[in-house]
């Protein structure tokens, strides 16, 4: 049976000055766990009573959030270091509707305590919600080895799942490439928010938000990325980059048949203007950088595309080599919208 007044958590001592968010997890957590009810510790010494028999079982439980707070914190000695950031991951889906019923729940070693879990159970008493959750019988310590040493799931593994799009893998580096540099020419945290993708979970279903909504545009991008390198050695972007810059003009309003034109130009590496035009002078420019063993990150490289598509236009005939290097400087003002258009919504496609 259950301590009713065990010391608060050795399962916290790890963490050295935490940060005042992970100071309000572990006080939240606390809290839910002091205002476990009897009724809590009833329903949890009925799993820990059917773990000890050791019999290999399972059954589906309304896991409350003084329930999951027990466990979490008496019933925790067997599950790698706790992680404040997982624990609020599985709290947000709850707390957002977001949170999806499967096989995964809590898993208990044949001496009661939890074998896998720990997050979850920590999420449930975070939210403050109550869970269906699967529970897990009959497991062996030495069979913990064998927990979570799979491959982790992308956003492309699930959109995968029954062909919801197409070439999901792709569209994924395409839309991480994007807002990675939509970001950071964004000129606030609020013009950057609609492209920010957290961690983990939470991040995978941003990017499965933002591929379904975008989907037409992605092919569409692929479409000329591809083309964009067709019959080129040296193409200044390879397919893949140029798919992937491609959906970002197309994104921020660009007219398709202006990206097609514009990327062609910078593909050939030809300055067609006769001197020292813009998306010439950008082409070489990075081409240079790309060669380097420590070069600019591909942000910094769409940043100096950007500036000089734009600049070309505007009209703009002749450049200095410094205006587009300069664009690739981390705090560079480049504004990646079609010049005279407005801002592109990332998630709704809707006008700003």
């Amino acid at each position: 049976m259950i301590n009713s007044n065990p010391s608060v958590p050795g399962i916290f001592a790890h963490i050295e000055n935490p940060s005042a968010e992970v100071k309000a997890i572990i006080e939240k957590l606390t809290a839910a766990y002091a205002a476990a009810t009897q009724t809590d510790r009833v329903e949890v010494n009925k799993l820990i009573e059917r773990a000890e028999t050791g019999k290999r079982d399972s059954t589906v439980v309304k896991l409350t959030p003084g329930m999951a707070a027990i466990l979490f914190v008496e019933r925790n000695r067997n599950n790698r270091e706790w992680s404040p950031t997982k624990t609020a991951e599985y709290a947000e889906q709850i707390t957002s509707g977001e949170w999806e019923f499967t096989h995964q729940g809590l898993g208990f070693l044949e001496s009661g305590d939890m074998s896998d879990g720990q997050h979850r159970a920590g999420g449930v008493a975070l939210a403050g919600q109550s869970v269906e959750m699967t529970m897990g019988f009959g497991m062996k310590f030495g069979a913990i080895i064998a927990i979570d040493t799979g491959k982790v799931r992308q956003a492309s593994d699930f959109l995968g799942i029954g062909n919801q799009v197409a070439d999901p893998r792709r569209k994924q580096v395409m839309v991480k490439q994007a807002y990675a540099t939509l970001r950071r020419l964004a000129k606030s945290e609020e013009e950057a928010r609609p492209y920010f993708i957290r961690s983990g979970g939470a991040g995978n279903r941003d990017v499965v938000k933002a591929i379904k909504a975008h989907d037409l545009l992605l092919n569409e991008a692929m479409q000329i990325g591809n083309e964009s390198v067709r019959g080129r050695s040296k193409p200044t972007f390879k397919a893949n980059e140029a798919a992937s810059f491609a959906f970002l003009l197309l994104l921020k309003g660009w007219p398709k048949a202006r990206v097609i034109s514009d990327l062609d130009n910078f593909q050939s590496g030809e300055d067609r203007e006769g001197g020292s035009s813009p998306i010439f002078v950008a082409a070489d420019q990075i081409q240079k950088d790309a060669q380097k063993r420590e070069g600019a990150t591909l942000a910094a490289r769409f940043a100096a595309a950007i500036k000089a598509f734009v600049l070309h236009e505007q009209g703009i005939k002749a450049v200095r080599i410094s205006e587009i290097r300069n664009a690739m400087k981390s705090k560079a003002e480049v504004d990646a919208s079609f010049p005279g258009t407005a801002t592109i919504h990332p998630l709704h496609g809707e006008a700003s």
